[in-house]
């Protein structure tokens, strides 16, 4: 009786096989996007006859780009044309036609196929030009997750590191500089940069590109950088951070080499004529700049230049001073470069003042700080202010004028 049974059910699986048409086109991996398929007129066909063409079309999410499309091609005993084991699971895999990052085309094999999709994060960066500071297309910032995601009011917020650069192939050699953003929105998504690895500004002598200079973006806290990451090519190039991190990159062991070679800066847009500064690292004086250290004279501010032969080249890490603009107004930006010497790689940041700056009373505020109203001015528009009671944190690298400190 169970042998009659077997018998029906082959016949009835071998029928079924002849009475449908086509073989099933199945989705198998394709966890950050969607496959369809199309034959003739059917945009979202299900199924294929043998000898059909098949257009593979992959929608990758927000953020997302397809690296690589594999397929499984397999039979079932009910679709084999014939009741002979030797014609069940013997076709090899289907050769897909690429025709663009996102479009693959087969014909369609006597037996079902599965395609699968691996993707991988690729964000837009700014990119500029250095020849002509024009906008240079098309670059991207290959990304991989290196944490754990967290879904908060809808977004997924996905912690990523930057792996490589992509850029268009040019006929001539241009050198550009790349500006890191995040976080980066892409639909439901939010990629947060929260390392940059070795190799992440690599280019190959195709593209004939080079990356000469990284623009980091402004973070609360400075964004780990494997070593070698800003050696590229095995020179130091360019890092520009948020002044309130300078010393941060600038002290990072992996970045000594470009600390050593006057590589690591700020841009400051400075609004008017006076402001104050300080950092917890050395930095070069910019051009069009004049240095003052701050004293009080019968309870009257008096502001007198650093010694030029000595002093006025570097402004000494953790001190408050008062910078000026030698043209008399504001309106332009300064770059602020750090000066390698008296710090050292890899060590902490002080935050303490260092007082080198005989009679001086501006205190550095090397992190945002809190000061009670009384004895501490700040300055706003070019002129000393008492500060207001609960006034709000001051914010790193300034500096304010502290009336504790008063001497002649």
């Amino acid at each position: 009786m169970k042998k009659i049974f077997s018998i029906l059910a082959l016949m009835l699986a071998v029928m079924t096989a002849s009475a449908r048409v086509g073989y099933d086109l199945t989705v198998g991996k394709s966890e950050h996007g969607t496959i369809t398929f199309k034959v003739g007129g059917n945009e979202n066909a299900t199924a294929a006859a043998e000898g059909a063409e098949v257009t593979v079309s992959i929608a990758p999410d927000g953020g997302y780009v397809v690296t690589e499309v594999s397929n499984e091609v397999y039979t079932s005993w009910g679709q084999a044309n014939a009741p002979r084991r030797a014609d069940i699971g013997i076709t090899n895999n289907v050769e897909m036609t690429k025709v663009d990052d996102n479009t693959y085309t087969f014909t369609m094999p006597r037996a079902n196929v599965e395609v699968s999709a691996d993707y991988k994060i690729s964000l837009g960066a700014k990119a500029d030009e250095t020849a002509t500071q024009k906008d240079f297309d098309n670059v991207k910032l290959d990304m991989e997750p290196v944490g754990t995601s967290q879904v908060i009011d809808g977004l997924t917020y996905i912690p990523v590191a930057v792996t490589a650069v992509e850029v268009p192939t040019q006929a001539r050699k241009t050198e550009i500089s790349v500006n890191v953003e995040t976080p980066v929105y892409r639909g439901n998504n939010v990629f947060v940069v929260q390392q940059i690895k070795a190799d992440a500004f690599k280019t190959t002598a195709a593209s004939n590109v080079v990356v000469t200079k990284v623009v980091m973006p402004a973070t609360e806290e400075a964004i780990p950088v494997e070593a070698g990451a800003m050696k590229p090519n095995g020179t130091p190039i360019q890092v520009e951070t948020p002044l309130y991190l300078l010393d941060d990159y600038a002290l990072m062991l992996s970045l000594k080499d470009n600390f050593e070679a006057r590589k690591v800066s700020a841009l400051v847009f400075v609004t008017n004529r006076f402001w104050t500064f300080s950092s917890s690292v050395d930095v070069q004086v910019p051009e069009g700049v004049t240095v003052y250290r701050v004293f009080t004279d019968n309870d009257a501010i008096r502001i007198l230049p650093l010694d030029e032969a000595n002093e006025a080249k570097v402004i000494k890490a953790n001190n408050g001073v008062l910078l000026s603009c030698d043209n008399g107004k504001g309106g332009q930006a300064y770059e602020v470069v750090a000066n390698p010497g008296r710090q050292q790689s890899g060590s902490v940041p002080a935050t303490t003042d260092a007082n080198d700056y005989a009679g001086n009373v501006m205190a550095p505020v090397i992190k945002d700080t809190h000061y009670d109203a009384g004895s501490i001015l700040i300055l706003k528009d070019n002129e000393f202010h008492t500060i207001a009671a609960n006034a709000s944190k001051v914010p790193a690298c300034k500096a304010v004028l502290s009336w504790a400190k008063t001497e002649k």
